[in-house]
């Protein structure tokens, strides 16, 4: 999946031109395969600009000949192109729309509508992101993509035109491909943002999840946008989790015994009782506070590390953080929190309660999907 710029406004060029396109021209207007993965990632100063370079690299280096790729052409059309990479990456000069000096040739096969998606597809395509693989919906879109409507040719007809509804464009962030990073809405979003009770279910979200050769999982969320990282306890953080502010999960397992005689022989049963165990805590120092708890905290086995995926958390939302992470796991009844409640952190004022209130129900969400909560 690749978007063709803010409400497809490049989506006739890519037509027309039979390629797709990045820009990123704050990040890299030269050559990609000239400058190599490493030179495009020691660029990326900040956040922002570590998603862009991830992006760039899985264009130009990832993206293989004959991979499929779906365009969406809404809100013009009710549909999506699909087409087949034909060549590798190409670097051309600047002056293009949207500065696409960064192509992949493709082949248009057709088009498949919108209405002929499944909600769960639908909610699929939409997330926020310019390039990822639209995982689950795969199985779908391989369906749709065997029985592709011809591309018209000729201006678009009244009939194939969606009634234009005015939208108020927003800032455009970069977002990692898979694995991704996607963006993390701003002060400027913090009203869009609908306040939730504490551990509702959250709306249908994008996890990307990757497993490097140590053990560590990386996950990552489109909305709230953050980056998590599963450690054994054996294993330290990754480099990257240094020196950043966030919060995280200690897990283990706490076995409780519960015995009964029943029957005439007064037969003696025990029962062994499975109890999730956490404890909750922040840092600024992943790798110290880790170290730190393998001396003072025998019972973990894990660790769920979270920060932001786009502007850093500031030292009073990590304490709020903290704060609502233990109350959704308290909430559920099932899991062992030895812990007190961390109330001093209740004087804290973070910069948009309601978003981090949906990190912690997504938190949470990744501890039961990763097996940690029963």
């Amino acid at each position: 999946m690749i978007r063709a710029g803010e409400q497809a406004r490049y989506v006739s060029e890519f037509e027309s031109g039979g390629y797709i396109a990045v820009g990123f021209a704050g990040l890299a207007t030269d050559d990609l395969v000239a400058a190599g993965p490493e030179t495009i990632k020691a660029r990326a100063k900040d956040n922002g600009l570590k998603n862009a370079a991830g992006q760039l690299i899985n264009f130009a280096f990832n993206v293989e000949v004959d991979d499929l790729v779906i365009v969406p052409r809404l809100p013009k059309r009710r549909d999506y192109l699909v087409g087949r990479v034909t060549g590798p990456y190409r670097h051309v000069q600047a002056g293009l729309p949207g500065d696409h000096n960064h192509q992949r040739p493709v082949e248009w096969l057709g088009a498949f509508d919108k209405d002929a998606l499944s909600q769960e597809a639908t909610n699929t395509l939409g997330a926020i992101m310019t390039i990822f693989r639209p995982t689950r919906a795969e199985a779908e879109l391989r369906t749709l993509i065997t029985d592709l409507t011809p591309l018209a040719p000729g201006p678009v007809t009244p009939s194939q035109l969606v009634p234009t509804v005015p939208v108020t464009p927003g800032p455009v962030t970069p977002s990692q491909p898979v694995p991704t990073v996607p963006v993390t809405p701003g002060p400027e979003d913090a009203k869009a943002v609908p306040t939730r009770p504490l551990g509702s279910t959250l709306p249908p979200v994008q996890l990307d999840v990757r497993l490097d050769g140590h053990g560590r999982a990386t996950v990552v969320c489109d909305h709230p946008a953050m980056v998590m990282e599963q450690v054994p306890r054996h294993l330290d953080p990754a480099g990257d989790w240094g020196g950043v502010p966030g919060i995280y999960v200690l897990t283990g397992t706490h076995l409780e015994q519960a015995s009964a005689r029943t029957g005439l022989e007064r037969t003696l049963t025990t029962t062994l009782i499975v109890r999730p165990w956490a404890y909750v805590g922040l840092s600024e120092d992943f790798l110290g506070r880790l170290s730190s708890h393998r001396q003072s905290k025998p019972e973990w086995r894990r660790a769920l590390l979270v920060r932001s995926g786009g502007t850093p958390f500031a030292s009073d939302d990590i304490k709020h953080l903290e704060a609502k992470v233990h109350a959704v796991l308290a909430g559920t009844g099932e899991v062992r929190l030895d812990q007190a409640t961390p109330r001093g952190n209740l004087s804290a004022q973070p910069r948009n309660v309601a978003l981090l209130d949906a990190c912690a129900d997504a938190v949470v969400s990744v501890l039961r999907l990763t097996g940690t909560l029963i």
